[in-house]
């Protein structure tokens, strides 16, 4: 093939590829017919599919390489609720938003107002102080700690344990008190005191805790958990 006839080719793909991508972002027929939104199925969801879709703002009929799919995502994870959101295209003409709720996994209680904590320690749902709650966060165990937030090593170290302790265990804790990363407490609902320490070896100081707790008395120590004692 001639130098020319190779560059006529080149300039026929260049236009023909242009052509298509214009078609693409400009045609009506791969516009947005449906925006479809996943991750609301939990039981303990708190969040509609309306107010996703009100906060991602994605119009029906545009085209869809005509949608900011990051600015759609930004305004989806700026509802308190979420902590996470993405938006993708899913050709020939679906907007897909892809959300994960935060979590309850603890709260924090001051003097006007309850305040639930998600995983990182974000807090994201608020109550008046005197508010009845919703059964599955009034048994939330209360965290006390100096500087609660998702700052602070103390709260996020106090979470991260919460939420991996086994169900039937972290169902017997009344509240947490975390002075400091490395000194986490329980306080359980018959009012005895598990000694946790820091977050090492989780799995081991839990094996601890159930045996230990067999034994009669209201301080159990597992932060050796080797060595737990009691008195």
């Amino acid at each position: 093939m001639s130098r020319a006839r190779r560059w006529v080719t080149a300039v026929a793909i260049a236009v023909l590829v242009g052509g298509l991508a214009a078609v693409a972002y400009f045609s009506p027929l791969m516009s947005v017919r449906t925006v479809s939104v996943q991750g609301l199925d939990s039981p303990s969801s708190v969040l509609s599919q309306d107010q996703v879709l009100k906060a991602a703002q994605v119009p029906k009929g545009r085209p869809l390489l005509q949608v900011n799919t990051s600015r759609a995502a930004s305004r989806v994870a700026a509802i308190p609720a979420v902590e996470t959101a993405r938006v993708r295209r899913q050709y020939p003409s679906t907007i897909e938003v892809i959300v994960v709720e935060r979590m309850p996994v603890v709260r924090v209680e001051t003097d006007r107002a309850i305040h639930i904590l998600d995983r990182l320690g974000v807090p994201y749902r608020h109550y008046d102080r005197g508010t009845k709650l919703p059964p599955d966060l009034a048994k939330l165990p209360v965290l006390v700690t100096p500087n609660p937030g998702p700052t602070d090593p103390s709260t996020t170290t106090a979470v991260r344990i919460v939420g991996q302790l086994p169900p039937d265990l972290r169902g017997s804790v009344a509240s947490i008190q975390a002075s400091s990363p490395v000194d986490v407490r329980f306080v359980l609902r018959n009012g005895s005191t598990v000694v946790w320490g820091d977050e090492t070896r989780g799995e081991d100081k839990a094996v601890a805790w159930r045996a230990i707790t067999t034994r009669k008395g209201s301080y159990y120590n597992v932060s050796s958990p080797d060595f737990p004692s009691y008195r």
